[in-house]
């Protein structure tokens, strides 16, 4: 999506980051490759993956899992934030 939004705001002549800043979700490898590189926020995959099938198990096992994990996050700070001009 937000790739998106930046090829179709250069398109309009909307400057990123001039005009808006953009920040993605997820940190797709894609991220770091664009012009201008997307600013994102990157998470735990792998810990989620875990923490998903761990869950599961809980489950199958006929108890109630936890309602809520938190994990962290991180703020990948690229070329799409800035203060507007």
């Amino acid at each position: 999506m937000a790739i998106g939004l930046i090829q179709t705001c250069l398109q309009a002549g909307v400057r990123v980051p001039g005009d808006l800043s953009v920040v993605g979700f997820d940190d797709i490898p894609a991220a770091s490759y664009l012009a201008p590189q997307l600013s994102t926020v990157r998470q735990p995959g792998r810990e989620i993956g875990r923490a998903a099938m761990a869950a599961l198990l809980t489950q199958l096992e006929g108890r109630t899992p936890d309602k809520q994990l938190l994990l962290p996050t991180e703020l990948v700070v690229r070329d799409t934030l800035g203060t507007p001009s």
